[in-house]
């Protein structure tokens, strides 16, 4: 166990340094929100219908930007090659990675979506569930791309194919998090919104069960 919290910790500092990915995932995503309602026009009651799917749009494709050097940079410069030979499997080092990236390149999108989901005219009395469903749905994003970016790890070229590999399997959290609280602002707090947010929650589980099982498979293919 102590050579998780170890791993995890190194892995969120480095992310976290001024060389992480969180700086460019929190600039695209800042950028995306002050432009799209540039681009729609100033109807207020336009964005706020469609709020809910331009935030989670932006996270879907914040979250792009960050997942190639999940792997690539410890691959390349013979640390998961350490990994491989040291006491952690690669079940374990996916899983650490995967949450790593999801605390640094989430949580801080958490922090700043209230001061943004201003300039797309979200509901105030809706922040709150916006902020609720993408805790509980990015997960799966990070766990899910963590297996695009293990498929792609021998391919120097890879920045393109990646999002043609993974935004497919993105789709269904997309879909249940932004209609989970669509669902609100068009007919108010139902009990669509509760069926959509347990299902969020279980694609997020299954993705945080399944996904490193498979992603260490992945990566334990590219020393074969």
């Amino acid at each position: 166990m102590i050579f998780l919290k170890v791993l995890l910790i190194k892995e969120v500092k480095r992310s976290m340094s001024l060389r992480g990915s969180y700086i460019l995932s929190l600039a695209f995503f800042s950028i995306t929100l002050i432009l799209l309602p540039i681009g729609i026009g100033p109807d207020k009651n336009i964005l706020s219908n469609i709020s809910p799917g331009l935030i989670w749009v932006s996270i879907v494709l914040t979250s792009l930007l960050s997942l190639n050097s999940l792997f690539h940079e410890d691959f390349y410069d013979g640390t998961l090659d350490i990994y491989r030979m040291g006491s952690l499997s690669f079940v374990e080092i996916a899983f650490i990675k995967s949450l790593s990236h999801w605390i640094t390149n989430f949580l801080p999108l958490v922090m700043v979506t209230p001061l943004l989901s201003l300039m797309v005219g979200l509901p105030n009395n809706l922040l709150l569930y916006i902020i609720l469903s993408i805790l509980i749905g990015t997960p799966s994003l990070s766990f899910i791309g963590s297996m695009g970016s293990a498929l792609t790890l021998s391919l120097r070229h890879h920045n393109l194919l990646l999002p043609l590999i993974v935004f497919p399997l993105f789709l269904p959290t997309l879909i249940f998090g932004s209609g989970a609280i669509s669902s609100l602002v068009f007919s108010g707090f139902e009990e669509v919104f509760l069926r959509q947010m347990y299902i969020l929650s279980g694609i997020s589980g299954l993705s945080m069960v399944i996904c490193p099982f498979i992603t260490s498979f992945i990566l334990d293919s590219n020393y074969d």
